[in-house]
């Protein structure tokens, strides 16, 4: 009896302890899913947030790349408004093709640029106005204030303006109606001739439109020295043999 009770007893344990294993190990697997869904899970919210702080990087890149390109568009626009501004002479391809196609430029043009010319605004100039002579081709970055103006018989504006520098002065003058302009213009670096039509009109320096000939000695440019009073040099006797 004793042997059975103890062999009931061994038994029961026996069971016991396997169920307990049993649920040991169950609750492992029980345990190792969760961990493995909850781990499963993080892994999708980690790329869930990844993807969203991707997405958001990118739409902070494209609105970062749209107000600089707009940024930067309106600051080039700005500069183009500034630099047209006032600026009554600019090159143009098209003045070239039409005053070369009308016939009537000179023929001993050299070194010239054709320019686009803004009539209403020199028309419009008045006494005490500054005229802008922006001209990047010859170099000529200059503001002219305007002295005078008249109207000749024909009808044609004169336009006399001049400024200073370095105790020199430097005239402008400049004759325009609808349907043509003319101009003298002179500045440190040189003089120039400016003609054309009323939209467009080319202009060179004067020493290239009188390359070859030989230059008047009397008068002369007061900027280049050739008005400076000359030497006076006299005359040498003529010696007359056999009287």
């Amino acid at each position: 009896m004793k042997k059975v009770l103890l062999i009931l007893v061994g038994l029961g344990i026996i069971l016991a302890s396997t169920l307990w294993l049993s649920l040991s190990n169950s609750d492992t697997g029980i345990d190792k899913n969760i961990k493995n869904k909850q781990t499963t899970a993080e892994q999708k919210e980690s790329a869930r947030l990844q993807h969203l702080v991707s997405h958001q990087q990118v739409q902070v890149k494209n609105v970062f790349s749209k107000q600089a390109d707009s940024i930067v568009n309106s600051i080039i626009e700005e500069i183009d408004n500034t630099l047209n501004e006032d600026t009554p002479f600019t090159q143009s391809e098209t003045a070239e093709q039409v005053l070369k196609a009308s016939g009537k430029l000179r023929e001993n043009l050299r070194g010239e640029v054709y320019l686009e010319i803004d009539n209403d605004h020199i028309s419009s100039l008045k006494e005490g106005d500054k005229l802008e002579l922006a001209v990047p081709f010859f170099d000529m970055y200059q503001d002219v204030v305007i002295e005078s103006t008249q109207l000749d018989s024909r009808g044609n504006k004169i336009i006399n303006a001049s400024f200073s520098l370095n105790d020199d002065i430097y005239t402008t003058t400049i004759t325009i109606n609808d349907r043509a302009i003319y101009g003298h213009i002179e500045t440190p670096q040189g003089i120039y001739s400016l003609a054309g039509n009323g939209q467009y009109a080319w202009m060179a320096e004067a020493r290239d439109l009188v390359h070859g000939a030989v230059p008047d000695q009397i008068g002369g440019n007061p900027h280049d020295g050739s008005a400076d009073p000359q030497p006076i040099i006299e005359p040498k006797p003529v010696v007359i043999i056999g009287k």
